[in-house]
């Protein structure tokens, strides 16, 4: 698997260099570039398989390099020393996010997830939804990306029940029977990925997809019963607020 580097410091260049050569040596690194248009350059010539890319750099961030490249195939690793950028990592449907300074443990689980990825070729249909969040207004966000032990699963919205927080990880409850998927992220960063105007948080532990809500049952709060049967609680101070939202849609 080819990659490249871009970050406009290099010291963060160099020791990523290092721990690639490291504890990934099945990765082949062909460029390694310190201004945004130079990596660019470089994406357009090489064709990486994964580009390393930092976030915040002068003149372009890595956004903007991304959308400068968007006819271009490759998987995506974010690198940045600012933790705010998770979230919109994660919507763009980047492989994996490594937060400055680097831990080799993450960087291993990035770059095999990204070989379990290139394995089933799911790149077209990746970069199909990194765009759809790029230009929400040219189409309806129609699926997320969850990381997953095997690879990458896409999900659509509209099967998404409800969404359940476990301490750091969150649980997605489907239409469908199967098990709930694992999500290993604080139920925020699932509420940042789907549309406010579906999916609304009734209770501090739960996420809940409005168009799915059958019947709002009486009580100190209350509790909504999902199409599925299950019965999700209704925080006191959601109660006429939940009530609004369904009573309008």
């Amino acid at each position: 698997m080819t990659c490249i580097l871009i970050d406009d410091e290099a010291d963060c260049l160099e020791l990523l260099t290092l721990l690639i050569r490291k504890h990934c040596p099945e990765v082949q690194i062909i460029g390694q570039y310190d201004t945004p248009q130079s990596g660019i350059a470089a994406i357009m010539a090489l064709r990486p398989s994964l580009v390393f890319l930092d976030v915040e750099m002068p003149e372009m961030n890595g956004f903007e390099v991304l959308e400068a490249c968007k006819d271009i195939p490759f998987h995506l690793i974010f690198t940045t020393a600012f933790n705010e950028y998770a979230v919109k990592a994660f919507k763009y449907s980047a492989i994996g996010y490594l937060l400055k300074p680097i831990d080799q443990d993450d960087l291993k689980e990035s770059v095999q997830r990204a070989q379990q990825i290139l394995s089933i070729q799911q790149h077209v249909q990746q970069r199909d939804i990194l765009f759809d969040f790029i230009h929400p207004s040219q189409s309806r966000r129609e699926k997320i990306a969850i990381p997953s032990t095997d690879g990458m699963i896409f999900l659509p919205v509209r099967d998404i029940l409800y969404c359940k927080a476990d301490g750091n990880y969150t649980y997605i409850h489907r239409r469908s029977p199967e098990n709930p998927l694992l999500f290993s992220k604080q139920l925020h960063f699932i509420e940042e990925l789907l549309p406010a105007d579906v999916f609304y948080r009734p209770h501090h532990s739960y996420l809940v997809n409005l168009d799915q809500v059958a019947e709002f049952i009486k009580g100190d709060g209350g509790e909504l019963r999902m199409s599925n049967g299950a019965l999700i609680p209704v925080a006191r101070q959601k109660k006429e607020e939940i009530l609004s939202l369904l009573q309008n849609r």
